[in-house]
């Protein structure tokens, strides 16, 4: 069943999935891939469901001493306290458009949401336990910089979390783009978690996005879901092995990609 979700999906997916299909044919997902990142269930998560209606490109970067940075991109869409997060294949080509990927909705005010796979064309619930209370407090600074192409005032924020804690974040708001947030970054102990955004829309996504398409299968838990999904990737690895000029077989029947070209954005 052709869904405005699926449109636009079609259409967040486009950049992913062009270019020149991968030699590697190993497994794609792993066990602890249907948890959400940080940015979406932690205390950035009350920047982000601040903010009006929105799609942008997200790059998330967690780095800490004597490690290697730890790197996540993708497409977010946010509207009403709720959010869509649809994380960027290691894959392309035409086993990105064979196997599809994973793709997590959110609402913050209910601390709770899903995760979603195309290849299976199913969903599964996810929480948090610890998340913002509704307190966010932002005070503009002085200080003007330039990031990520826009010219921005840097300013400090306080997030309260249910828990009681506080959270403190840096705010690069973009004076040209409705002070949007072009970086955020938090520091928890060692670790530093820096946000970029680019290819920013001020538009709101239609109300259909977040939530699980019709047709979507329920899965009884998230664990449930992946475990399945490892199942059917190792599968499709050991039995394509392909390079970017042959064809990988379907391992899944879905009307997902068949779907239009509309835009993501509607009119509220």
């Amino acid at each position: 069943m052709k869904t405005p979700f699926h449109a636009a999906l079609l259409c967040l997916a486009a950049a992913l999935i062009c270019g020149c299909a991968s030699r590697h044919a190993g497994p794609v997902y792993h066990a602890g891939d249907e948890n959400p990142p940080d940015f979406l269930v932690g205390p950035i998560t009350a920047v982000l469901t601040n903010l009006n209606g929105f799609s942008a490109h997200i790059t998330s970067t967690i780095s800490s001493p004597g490690e290697a940075p730890r790197t996540t991109s993708g497409e977010l869409l946010g509207r009403e306290g709720r959010l869509v997060f649809q994380p960027t294949l290691p894959i392309k080509g035409k086993r990105a458009r064979t196997e599809g990927g994973l793709f997590f909705i959110w609402d913050d005010t209910k601390h709770s949401g899903y995760v979603l796979s195309e290849a299976l064309q199913g969903y599964a619930p996810i929480k948090s336990d610890i998340g913002p209370a509704g307190q966010l407090n932002i005070t503009k600074e002085s200080i003007q910089q330039d990031v990520n192409g826009h010219p921005c005032h840097r300013c400090e924020a306080v997030v309260v979390l249910n828990n009681g804690l506080k959270a403190r974040l840096t705010l690069w708001q973009a004076d040209d783009a409705g002070h949007f947030p072009v970086r955020i970054e938090a520091v928890e102990g060692l670790n530093r978690t820096t946000l970029d955004f680019s290819e920013i829309r001020l538009e709101y996504p239609a109300r259909e996005l977040f939530l699980p398409p019709d047709g979507f299968t329920p899965y009884a838990s998230s664990v449930a879901l992946m475990n399945e999904l490892i199942v059917r990737d190792a599968s499709f690895a050991k039995k394509h092995q392909f390079d970017e000029n042959s064809e990988p077989a379907p391992i899944h029947t879905s009307n997902w990609h068949e779907t239009s070209g509309a835009s993501p954005l509607a009119p509220p």
